[in-house]
């Protein structure tokens, strides 16, 4: 018995299907790896998306015609994803600079369009303003000492990204002049025009590079249904996503 096992074992066949196994063994292993990490992605970055805040509001454009108040409805989504410096990574990092692109918004009414604003720097009163040189598909934040939401910038260990998704020209709505001059309350137009939620519902989806100093650079995809319910009847609802379990990020090459 022990002589036929020497033979086995010598033989070349017995070599090659070893060697063979241990490969299938580690093809397994590196299959394993791959797909956890196409689920879960990085799981100890830098640098990371701690909270997104999301405030809903409606708004409107105001212009008299014959003894009414007419109102053009916009409905307001405006973003807020704040970076900061993962406790749990060893090692210093810092970032170079963060982009938002890619970015695709989809609905299945057609009710009003759709755009996207980088805030307004110019206007000390508000961050936000749906005017058309305002409106943009990519926005990049660079560093500096201080951060600046307004300018586009953060400082490099992290800061606040601020965008607004607008759908516009959602509804009109006609107020008597003489009660409209009186007071509006912004926050019942969309209930006073009879706008539904389905009338509202858009799926957003962009890209967040997050590109350090070391040359490394992390990108993910965030994905969010807006507006919050509670718009049409409270006017403004507000929103703060904690869970980024659901958004995975991965090393890329550039």
């Amino acid at each position: 018995m022990k002589q036929e096992l020497q033979r086995m074992v010598n033989k070349k066949s017995f070599h090659i299907t070893i060697l063979l196994s241990i490969v299938f063994i580690m093809l397994v292993i590196l299959g394993f790896v791959v797909l956890r990490y196409s689920v879960e992605g990085e799981t100890n970055m830098p640098f990371i998306i701690s909270k997104i805040s999301i405030i809903s509001s409606a708004t409107g454009k105001s212009e008299k015609i014959d003894n009414n108040m007419h109102f053009d409805i916009d409905q307001n989504n405006d973003i807020y994803l704040y970076i900061e410096k993962n406790t749990e990574h060893e090692g210093i990092e810092a970032i170079e600079s963060v982009t938002i692109d890619n970015i695709k918004m989809s609905k299945e009414n057609e009710k009003g369009t759709l755009h996207i604003y980088k805030p307004n720097n110019e206007n000390t009163d508000t961050i936000f303003s749906n005017l058309e040189n305002l409106e943009t598909n990519t926005l990049e934040y660079t560093v500096a000492e201080n951060s600046d939401m307004k300018n586009l910038k953060i400082t490099n260990q992290g800061g606040l990204l601020v965008f607004r998704l607008a759908n516009q020209n959602i509804a009109q709505y006609d107020l008597e002049y003489q009660v409209a001059s009186e007071g509006t309350n912004y926050n019942d137009l969309l209930k006073k025009a009879e706008v539904v939620q389905e009338d509202l519902k858009v799926h957003l989806e962009f890209d967040l590079t997050i590109r350090l100093q070391s040359l490394k650079s992390f990108k993910g995809t965030i994905s969010l249904e807006l507006p919050l319910e509670n718009v049409i009847e409270q006017g403004t609802a507000s929103e703060e996503i904690t869970d980024m379990d659901k958004f995975v990020f991965k090393r890329i090459k550039e």
